[in-house]
């Protein structure tokens, strides 16, 4: 299911009026033709286009960013999990277009992902906090340090994924058989033009872990000022 895909959804508005979405339709990222908004303690249908937005960092948000009962988990079973199943998928596509690695739901400087300011919408931190819970739960997502949810790192590719990168890299550079620091893999002269560049360290760790376990790679211990590295095979 996409982003822009709803089929008789149902959200719920914060003065407990409910709004009916139904439509047949895919909801493509440009415009929203024809969706009725039905207000259940009224009998009238009003029809009201939704539009997508560029953020000011360029980012297209779908058209339901711009729906405000979105922005408030519902109490409907069905349509909260198909409400963060777009919310997921949103994150995911955002963090990767802005090479978000991790979010801190206590900080004081969220994403405007999570808040529309032209319609007065912000998603609030124990919604946020639940949303992040469930991409875990999917592999989309991992509290680091685990045992806590206020910080999540976030997998726009997964571990195994950036590993195939890191290994690739490796072997074009002929690098294997080499002894590399982690500075030098995310931050070194030969990364600036790669995907991993900057990755931070706990998505590293968690690539190369990848790597040892099917015997591309070692670990090695850092020493004084030098710090982690591993060994290539």
């Amino acid at each position: 299911m996409s982003i822009n895909q709803i089929s008789s959804t149902s959200f719920t508005v914060p003065s407990n009026q409910e709004i009916s979405i139904s439509t047949n339709t895919n909801i493509n990222d440009k415009q929203i033709n024809q969706n009725e908004f039905t207000n259940s303690n009224s009998n009238s249908i009003t029809t009201t286009p939704l539009r997508s937005i560029k953020g000011k960092n360029g980012f297209e948000y779908p058209a339901i960013w711009n729906f405000p009962p979105f922005f408030t988990l519902q109490p409907n079973t069905s349509t909260l999990l198909h409400q963060i199943e777009i919310w997921r998928k949103l994150i995911i596509k955002y963090s990767k277009y802005q090479r978000i690695f991790e979010i801190i739901i206590d900080s004081n400087e969220l994403e405007e992902i999570f808040e529309n300011k032209k319609i007065k919408r912000k998603l609030l931190n124990p919604s946020l906090k639940r949303i992040l819970q469930e991409m875990s739960k999917n592999g989309e997502a991992a509290p680091d340090p685990p045992k806590q949810d206020n910080r999540y790192l976030i997998y726009w590719k997964k571990p195994d994924e950036w590993a195939d990168l890191i290994y690739n890299w490796i072997i074009d550079n002929g690098l294997n058989s080499s002894i590399m620091t982690f500075y030098e893999i995310t931050d070194g002269d030969l990364s600036h033009t790669t995907e991993f560049y900057e990755l931070p360290i706990p998505i590293l760790r968690k690539a190369l872990e990848n790597l040892v376990k099917r015997g591309k790679a070692q670990l090695l211990e850092g020493k004084g000022e030098i710090g982690e590295g591993v060994r290539f095979l």
